[in-house]
């Protein structure tokens, strides 16, 4: 007999994949959640997350977004990935901070309708509403409708978006964070960006930032050289791993045991670590998989040959997205190295004496793997980062 939670009728299931990962299926990020939060209510620090794809950096930052709702903070998640232009990010900020304070305050959500209005309807009717409501909505709708108009450039509206945070905290009595995920998707129009960017952090009292990245190379250019990045010193570093094994079998065991009344056999843990690892999405979608089949069979035991069917048909799911990515996005030579490394961990001398090149050779591809964190560097052996990838690679 199948158990879930249930309120008000809603079943709830044992794992999930995708949208908020809320308790309980945030797992083992406490003490980053932590330190992220007091950052945050404080505003002692800025802080940037880097981490490779699918290690649960936007889970991360959603956690922080919902604790800061208990601060009686404006938390302003702001997804960059898809942001093509500086409208983009000017448009998102703007509604994004007003979304905010709509949540928290009823009259704000005039303002929010204000804002969606100015960016359709007539300039002339505009200009009066603004006129009535004033203040740092008033400057920065000016702006927004000025730029219509082309009577301000990019570089306006960009400044006017980092200006109106600090601005609205300061009239409203509200301190603000700024939440960018992903935000080397940012770098096409970095050099109109950052260097505003860091003028702004540097006399801003009411707004703090967390950024997040998928990039070593967004790490080094943004934030870690000295006289060369534009954000260089202004933020914290946060570098996000596997979450331990022990959490991942003290996850598992809970939410079968609690959702469903089922029991996973110490071996077949073992096989979901082997598998998946300490990686946020992938435990998540094969444990998705595994309750699929507690569904079909009336299992009340996983053991071993379930978690490896389950993975099975995990990797068939994810093969099309892979296959994409392994035409698309690498060299003919990255190809070459990551195939060599899905066979086993090697060192550079290795995987210049398996293809017949010179370790010089490789060294530029490697390096670019390693910044994109497609491939790890342990004690001078590299290795692909995504496990699961490494599988699906081994097997083409």
């Amino acid at each position: 007999m199948i158990h879930y939670f249930s309120m008000t009728g809603v079943a709830y299931p044992a794992f999930k994949v995708g949208g908020k990962i809320e308790p309980p299926y945030f797992v083992d990020r406490g003490r980053e959640l932590a330190a992220l939060r007091h950052d945050a209510c404080t505003l002692a620090q800025s802080n940037v997350i880097i981490a490779p794809r699918r290690f649960g950096k936007t889970a991360l930052l959603r956690a922080v977004e919902a604790a800061l709702l208990s601060e009686e903070m404006l938390a302003v998640y702001i997804p960059c990935l898809g942001m093509l232009n500086p409208v983009g990010f000017h448009d998102r900020v703007i509604e994004g901070v007003l979304s905010a304070f709509s949540h928290h305050h009823g009259k704000g959500k005039m303002l929010l309708a204000t804002w969606r209005d100015l960016l359709k309807k007539p300039i002339l009717g505009m200009r009066d509403r603004l006129e009535e409501i004033g203040g740092s909505i008033e400057g920065v709708g000016t702006i927004r409708l000025k730029f219509r108009t082309q009577e301000v450039d990019e570089h306006g509206l960009l400044e006017a978006a980092l200006d109106f945070p600090e601005r609205f905290g300061v009239e409203r009595g509200e301190r603000v964070i700024l939440i960018l995920d992903e935000f080397q998707a940012l770098a096409p129009f970095g050099d109109l960006l950052f260097p505003l960017l860091k003028e702004k952090m540097e006399g801003q009292t009411h707004v703090g930032y967390l950024f997040s990245g998928s990039s070593m190379r967004l790490l080094r250019d943004l934030f870690g050289r000295e006289g060369v990045s534009p954000l260089y010193q202004m933020v914290g570093r946060l570098f996000l791993g596997e979450i331990a094994p022990k959490e991942v079998r003290r996850f598992y065991r809970s939410r079968l045991r609690d959702v469903h009344g089922v029991e996973i056999t110490d071996a077949a843990l073992a096989r979901v670590i082997e598998r998946v690892g300490g990686i946020p999405y992938y435990f998540q979608k094969l444990g998705v998989e595994l309750e699929r089949r507690i569904i079909t069979t009336g299992r009340e035991k996983l053991t071993p040959q379930d978690v490896e069917e389950g993975f099975t048909r995990l990797i068939e799911e994810l093969s099309a997205d892979f296959q994409e990515r392994w035409e698309t996005r690498f060299s003919d030579q990255q190809r070459a190295i990551m195939k060599e490394l899905a066979e086993s961990p090697k060192s550079v001398t290795e995987i210049a004496h398996s293809l017949g090149a010179s370790p010089q050779n490789l060294s530029y591809n490697l390096s670019r793997l390693t910044e994109a964190m497609i491939l790890t560097k342990e004690e001078k052996r590299y290795r692909i980062t995504d496990r699961v990838f490494t599988t699906w690679l081994h097997e083409l």
